[in-house]
């Protein structure tokens, strides 16, 4: 799990770096903050998943299914956040760091410790 948050955290900062090439200063902090919005509860999540696993193995099913509810609300409520208090938000930067954060997922996924 380590390795797919510091995967997301690196997307985060080239997407924002990207963005900020084509569209300045808003886009880079758009994507910046969206980016952030998604791999934060990803961290918490991670730690609090390792944490209960040690913990109790036995109830690692569902600390993991209510870790992954927890996370996806605290993800969209960040998201929403952003929305309601960024004035300068840039749509594309924001949509272009969601998809590509949580994407990290699945290549995180695909590559062997």
């Amino acid at each position: 799990m380590k390795k797919i948050v510091l995967l997301q955290i690196v997307a985060t900062i080239g997407v924002a770096v990207i963005s900020a090439l084509i569209g300045g200063e808003s886009a880079a902090l758009s994507a910046f903050l969206a980016g952030t919005a998604c791999w934060v509860p990803n961290a918490l999540f991670a730690l609090n998943l390792s944490v209960f696993v040690k913990l109790s193995p036995s109830y690692s099913p569902l600390f993991f299914f209510i870790g992954e509810f927890v996370k996806i609300i605290a993800i969209s409520l960040l998201l929403c956040l952003i929305v309601m208090l960024y004035e300068d938000l840039i749509w594309p930067a924001m949509i272009a760091s969601v998809i590509v954060v949580l994407n990290c997922s699945f290549l995180g996924l695909l590559t062997r410790e």
